[in-house]
């Protein structure tokens, strides 16, 4: 069912946006940092509070927010149902809790309030990758959980000399693994639909089906750590413990799971399901335990236990059946409560003893009583004891072994077994080897309580791990029945939850593991298992596949690299002659062409520059003669009759004058006094290219024009966007979002300008340059460059001029202004910075741009209309002025603000010497 844009599809929007807006007050704000902690978590609960409110109102369809490119198949739209909803839920609940956690964790710190900034964005992504109905915006959010991890994981750089390479490892394996899954989307797309509930709607050929889920398969892989690419996953412990319980609970690691239930209805049906992800969440289940037994480090210890579990996740959802992904929904849920408090509980067992060494551990019991009680509960959900949410889990994963043919149930049944008495054992050593016996180090025998908020969030999750196994029918009938029927399209009969189903084989199985896991904790006596060769782990091989990749790329870097440019210049200009022989006979057009005396002029006039810039000494002579060329430029445009271009032209070649001036202090000592000279090697290169470049101009003026797109737009510009002038109404209506994302470049160019030159030392207080005449001419002269700047932009629409042409007038006149009295005084001036004046019109530009999309419309939409107060007079209004606003602050601000910097720099360090201007 698709729906129009409506209130629905705000609410929907708006539980991604929340933890947007709470980032972008962080990261804006420093005064927050003491509360950065309740800013995310409040972020989190309206978030909660809206998914609550679309759940209770049981919403089901899709919400079409932007058809940003229907023609390739990118619509932002929302999948809301009591699925998706239910898996945004956990996420936005467990993001309460660790938000909380976080604050109480990095308290008052500027580092804290980034990295909780950082972690609302990744939380944002998540939602939006679980709410996502297009294929292509799934994948999106998705390589934004990635990239924000990237952050996320080297937040303790300043502390640890390890973060930068896990945080690297991280990104580079799972965008390794997104890579081919792109290509699976398009796949899909391209056979089927790129939303996925029209892919549910279909039935796909096996064979679609098989080549969907191997381009697919990779990035499930590597985002949910499965063998062999699952060692990214304990290197990540580098980050801080609230990074980890939330990375590694109920968000970024599941990812790759909830897009298996999500794919199942889709490519289920090839028979590689089950053949591939049945071995790798087996191996992974049984290696993740063996590791987790060797780990002395609890936080390591809970990352391969991690490991272990998503593979069991994997295996489950690998069994194909709807059953299956009804067990693998339960213990996706149940997995991330009692892993989150354990991560959780970590930190706080870390903040209580200052250590998460087990053989320093011991004795915590009595130090900190209120979360031994908690880890109690949580510890035994994870190890699958009755009466947890664990133990609900596991066991309808081994109920639903028990009907699966012979082989498959051979080998999940021991996988699961063996790595489920890994997991019994390595809780075991983790609980009583922290909370039992007595300390073994100092940190231990002086441990205190962590604290209210080390405990809230252990205490709520215990509470709920042993509810969801208590109430288990309750669990069955409002939770697992709904969410199933709705991720997996159709309903699903199955035994209800309960505790005691009597005396069973999936009973028995448990506990023979419960009871082989403690035989195997009492026989390793609280040792360690050894890791295996450590030439063969994980980010052994990874850091030999990144060497030996530095390697190969240097060899041919080298070869490549080590010739002369000239060469690679030669090649280029013979290709391009040969394929550009066909061309020349349109040289004759230069011959044929009726000449007027103004073209003639520009023609000579640019000769004439261009000699001059071989034959004149110094750099400053030939800035000017460029300036020429330019100008003669905007000559020949205004023959063509073309105003909204000469303005354009003559503008930026003074802004471009301008800078070059600037910009060539810094090589001053360096220049020659001879001038360039004729260098008839040159000569030989740069004649056959003016050459192609004239036929080519002669080629195309010789085919005859098409009038449907002119025409077009001579029709659609008066009558469509309201607008006489067809350059501004293209640039600002038809053409709008290339405006706005040059604009922007503008904006980040200018930054660019001023990030580099902020190592050098900066003149701040210049004083007035100008002799007396140039300041008082410059009196005279602002007010009317102000006034014609406000001229164009206001008669833009109708007339020659616009947004552009007048943020570029601004910028002259602004530049103009402290040539003449100083930067010092310009500043005083002025009521903002002009860099904080572009990132504002950044702001305005992207807000009219985004406004007509709450009313259903597409973006950049401008709306038009006359205001006639009280019948006087008439006026003519359009949205598209705040538009042309945002393009005139944004341009003015950017390179006033780059010009400044510039201007600033004293002569000594661009190497002239003398005073500082």
């Amino acid at each position: 069912m698709l729906a129009d844009v409506t209130l629905l599809t705000w609410l929907a929007t708006g539980i991604v946006l929340m933890p947007v807006l709470s980032a972008v007050l962080l990261f804006a704000r420093r005064e927050f940092s003491a509360h950065a902690g309740l800013v995310g978590a409040a972020a989190s609960g309206l978030s909660l509070s809206l998914i609550v409110y679309l759940l209770v109102t049981q919403v089901q369809g899709v919400y079409v927010l932007w058809e940003w490119a229907p023609d390739l198949n990118v619509i932002l739209s929302w999948r809301l149902n009591q699925g998706t909803l239910a898996i945004a839920a956990l996420v936005a609940f467990v993001g309460v809790l660790v938000m909380h956690f976080a604050g109480a964790y990095f308290g008052d710190s500027h580092k804290g309030r980034r990295a909780i900034a950082t972690l609302s964005l990744f939380q944002a992504s998540m939602l939006g990758l679980i709410l996502a109905d297009n294929l292509f915006v799934l994948f999106t959010f998705w390589e934004l959980t990635g990239l924000c991890s990237f952050f996320l994981i080297n937040t303790d750089a300043d502390k640890r000399d390890d973060t930068f390479a896990a945080a690297q490892q991280a990104l580079i394996v799972t965008v390794g693994g997104a890579l081919p899954m792109l290509l699976g989307f398009i796949y899909l797309a391209s056979v089927g639909s790129a939303s996925l509930t029209e892919l549910y709607a279909l039935e796909l050929p096996v064979a679609a089906q098989t080549i969907a889920f191997l381009l697919i398969l990779p990035g499930v892989l590597t985002k949910s750590a499965q063998v062999p690419l699952h060692f990214w996953l304990p290197g990540a412990m580098a980050a801080p413990t609230p990074i980890s319980a939330y990375l590694h609970s109920a968000t970024m690691v599941k990812a790759g799971l909830i897009l298996l239930i999500f794919m199942f209805p889709v490519v289920g049906g090839t028979w590689w399901w089950s053949a591939l992800l049945v071995p790798i969440g087996g191996f992974t289940c049984i290696w993740g335990s063996y590791r987790a037994l060797g780990q002395d480090d609890i936080k390591l210890l809970m990352a391969w236990s991690t490991v272990s579990q998503l593979g069991l996740m994997a295996l489950t959802i690998g069994l194909g059946t709807d059953l299956a992904i009804r067990a693998g929904i339960l213990y996706l849920f149940a997995h991330a409560l009692f892993k989150a408090g354990l991560f959780i509980s970590v930190g706080g067992i870390d903040h209580a003893a200052h250590t998460r060494l087990l053989t320093q551990l011991g004795g915590l019991r009595k130090k900190t009583p209120a979360l031994f009680w908690f880890v109690l509960v949580l510890s035994g959900s994870m190890a699958g004891l009755p009466p947890f949410a664990g133990f609900l889990s596991k066991e309808l994963v081994l109920e639903k072994l028990m009907m699966m043919e012979p082989l498959i149930h051979d080998f999940a049944v021991t996988a699961i077994v063996l790595g489920s008495i890994g997991t019994v054992a390595y809780t075991s050593r983790f609980f009583l080897g922290t909370f039992a016996g007595s300390p073994r180090s100092e940190g231990a025998s002086k441990a205190h309580s962590p604290g209210f908020g080390f405990l809230l969030a252990p205490a709520i999750l215990a509470a709920l791990s042993l509810a969801a196994g208590v109430g288990a029918q309750w669990v069955d009938l409002w939770f697992l029945e709904p969410v199933s029927r709705a991720l997996v399209g159709w309903e699903i009969e199955a035994p209800k939850l309960a505790l005691w189903h009597g005396i069973t084989t999936p009973l028995l199985l448990t506990a023979g593991i419960l009871t082989a896991g403690w035989l195997l904790f009492r026989r390793l006596a609280g040792r360690g298992l050894p890791a295996g060769p450590e030439a063969f782990s994980g980010p052994v091989l990874f850091e030999r596949f990144l060497t030996s990749s530095q390697a190969i790329g240097g060899r041919v870097s080298h070869v490549l690299a080590g010739l002369s440019p000239s060469i690679y210049f030669g090649l280029l200009l013979v290709f391009g002659l040969v394929w550009s022989v066909p061309l020349s006979g349109s040289l004759s057009g230069f011959f044929n062409h009726s000449w007027s005396f103004g073209g003639i002029l520009v023609l000579i006039i640019q000769f004439l520059a261009i000699a001059g810039l071989i034959l004149l000494p110094g750099r400053l002579a030939r800035v000017f003669l460029l300036s020429v060329v330019g100008f003669t430029v905007a000559l020949l445009y205004r023959l063509l009759h073309a105003p909204d271009i000469v303005l354009t032209q003559l503008l930026v070649e003074v802004l471009t004058a301008t800078f070059f001036a600037l910009a060539i202090r810094f090589i001053a000592s360096q220049e020659s006094p001879l001038p360039i000279g004729l260098n008839w090697a040159r000569l030989a290169i740069a004649l056959p290219i003016g050459l192609i470049g004239a036929a080519l101009v002669f080629a195309l003026s010789a085919q005859p024009p098409d009038p449907r797109l002119p025409d077009y737009y001579h029709e659609a510009a008066p009558s469509i966007a309201k607008g006489l002038n067809v350059v501004n109404v293209i640039l600002g209506d038809f053409r709008g979002l290339d405006t706005l994302v040059e604009t922007v470049v503008v904006i980040l160019a200018a930054l660019g300008v001023g990030g580099l030159l902020r190592g050098e030392q900066s003149g701040r207080g210049s004083k007035a340059q100008g002799s007396f005449m140039a300041q008082q001419l410059t009196r005279l002269i602002l007010p009317l460059a102000f006034l014609l700047a406000l001229a164009l932009l206001l008669k833009g629409h109708n007339a020659p001029g616009g947004g552009f042409v007048s943020g570029l007038s601004f910028a002259v006149a602004a530049i103009l202004s402290f040539a003449a009295f100083g930067t010092q005084k310009f500043r005083t001036r002025i009521p903002v910075e002009p860099e904080r004046l572009a990132l504002f019109g950044a702001v305005v530009l992207i807000i009219s741009a985004l406004i007509p999309m709450t009313r259903g419309e597409p973006m950049l939409t401008h709306w038009h209309g006359v205001f006639s107060p009280m019948g006087l007079f008439t006026i003519k209004w359009s949205t598209t002025l705040f538009f042309e606003i945002g393009v005139v602050l944004a341009i003015a601000g950017g390179l006033t603000a780059a010009a400044i910097k510039l201007w600033e720099i004293p002569n000594d360090q661009s190497g002239s010497g003398g005073k500082t201007r």
